[in-house]
């Protein structure tokens, strides 16, 4: 499976619940963050910085890959989530509909 582009990875995020939670600007620098607590949650989360949103989240996308199969929080869902396939992600962060 090809390695997602950043940009992949942040239309991903962005088409998630709460995106906006995930993809901002810190307000104590001004850099461009992501993190990743769309997926692993807050207990496991972590926040990547950069100049531009693609740097944030090409390290974002770095730590995924590092995390493949590790013995953590973070490597059971990156595991567990499928990637590098973007769609599996998806469906996996993506919150089951609400049946009334």
């Amino acid at each position: 499976m090809k390695r997602p582009t950043a940009r992949e990875m942040l239309t991903l995020i962005k088409r998630l619940p709460d995106a906006e939670s995930h993809i901002h600007i810190c307000c104590i620098d001004g850099k461009h963050c992501v993190t990743n607590e769309f997926f692993a949650g807050a207990f496991a989360g972590r926040s990547f910085e950069g100049d531009t949103y693609e740097e944030a989240t090409e390290q974002l996308i770095d730590y995924m890959y590092e995390h493949i199969g590790h013995d953590s929080i973070v490597g059971k869902a990156v595991t567990e989530s499928g990637f590098p396939d973007l769609d599996r992600v998806y469906k996996y962060c993506k919150p089951a509909p609400v049946e009334e």
